[in-house]
Order: C-alpha cells, then sequence, then structure tokens
C-alpha cells in the first residue's frame, strides 16, 4: 500500500549544535558567561516517516535508532529505499511511544544493555545529558528524561521539513535546554518520569534542525 523508493538513499547526519555552532563531547563551552561540558548525549529516534505533499508514502521499518556521541557511526541514519528528492517532510519521534515501551520488545538498539532503560513500571529513557557545571562553581548534571504513561509522557513528534538533498545534516541545539540547566541550577538531576522531564524533552524537541 505505501511505496518504498528502491534506488537512491537518504542518509541524515545527527549532530549537537550549541547556538548554532557545532559542538562534541568533553569541549568547555559557554553560555551566558557560564560554562559546561557536557560528557554524555544519548537519545533515542524512531518511527520515521516519509511524507511528500502532505501523503505518507514510507515508514521506516526499525523499531529505533540510539544516537550516542560517543559513537561516531551512530551519528549517521541511513534510509537504502528513501529518494530524497521525492519526499519533503520527514517525521518522527524523539523518544520511545507507549507501545514498544509495553511490547517487551529489548533487542537490536532497544537492548538494555546499552543503558537506556529503567525497569518495567518506567520504560526505556528517551535522552540522556551528562556532564558538569564549571562556573560559578562545579557541580555536575544528569538529565535522564523519560516516561511513558501519562501525566508523563516524553516522547515528542517532530515534523521537519526535507531539503530533498540526499545527505542531510539534523542538528540539534543545545542552547535552550542547557540555558534552563546552568542558569537555573534547580534542576541539574532529574532521574525519572517528572513534570520536569516533561518539560525539558519539549524544550529539545523545538530545538531539531535539518539542513542540506
Amino acid at each position: 500500500m505505501l511505496p518504498l523508493f528502491s534506488w537512491g538513499q537518504l542518509t541524515i547526519d545527527v549532530n549537537l549544535t550549541l547556538d548554532k555552532q557545532l559542538i562534541g563531547l568533553n569541549q568547555t563551552l559557554s553560555l551566558n558567561e557560564q560554562s559546561f561540558q557536557l560528557e554524555q548525549a544519548r537519545f533515542y529516534l524512531s518511527k520515521f516517516e516519509f511524507f511528500q505533499n502532505n501523503r505518507l508514502v514510507a515508514v521506516d521499518s526499525m523499531e529505533a535508532y540510539l544516537v550516542d556521541f560517543e559513537i561516531d557511526s551512530t551519528r549517521k541514519i541511513n534510509f537504502p529505499t528513501i529518494q530524497a528528492d521525492q519526499i519533503d517532510e520527514i517525521r518522527f519521534l524523539f523518544g520511545i511511544d507507549s507501545v514498544t515501551n509495553t511490547s517487551g520488545a529489548m533487542t537490536g538498539a532497544l537492548d538494555p544493555m546499552y543503558g537506556m532503560y529503567w525497569s518495567w513500571q518506567s520504560g526505556y529513557i528517551n535522552c540522556k545529558l551528562e556532564g558538569i557545571v564549571l562556573t560559578p562553581k562545579r557541580e555536575a548534571f544528569q538529565l535522564h528524561l523519560g516516561g511513558y504513561t501519562s501525566p508523563f509522557l516524553a516522547a515528542q513528534h517532530i515534523v521537519i521539513e526535507n531539503s530533498k538533498t540526499s545527505a542531510t545534516k539534523l542538528n540539534i541545539d543545545l542552547k535552550s535546554i542547557m540555558g534552563e540547566v546552568v542558569l537555573s541550577k534547580s534542576n541539574l538531576h532529574v532521574m525519572s518520569p517528572c513534570v520536569k522531564a516533561v518539560e525539558y524533552a519539549q524544550i529539545l524537541a523545538k530545538s531539531f534542525d535539518l539542513k542540506p
């Protein structure tokens, strides 16, 4: 029913940015005259769907992708059956949906050995951001964002326009989320499903941008 393209290949390179500048792990970064280091960045992207003129034309068969910035190869997501010039919109989840959380699918990228699973009660950790705020005093931060039951549904729907080039860059800008963490310092440790985890996930969801 949904035709898959049999030629060409869409490749998405996932990057972290801070105020539109590319960043990596363990760099000393500055924001609003304060410094921090990001030591771990890991998150799930799932349920990719591809559209043309608001019509669904293909659904990715992979259940989820775990992007880990300590492993460069995970930052490149290949869709070998999708031709970029025949789609104008990509929709996906930032995180893992409720159905997958309760289906017992715990293989591949969803294997608990990757450290992204709390328990059957709390489900998967959609995103991990860990590091150190360096100024004015040294403090660690740990953001483990997840939750799949109401009122703590943390997975976020992302809709982005496609540039119709085969190699595209999916940039996630941390300026807004780190502004909250570095400046407020009131929620440096979010380690379970909660209101703040949903708020942080919503902030991150607004920071996705697809570039050619």
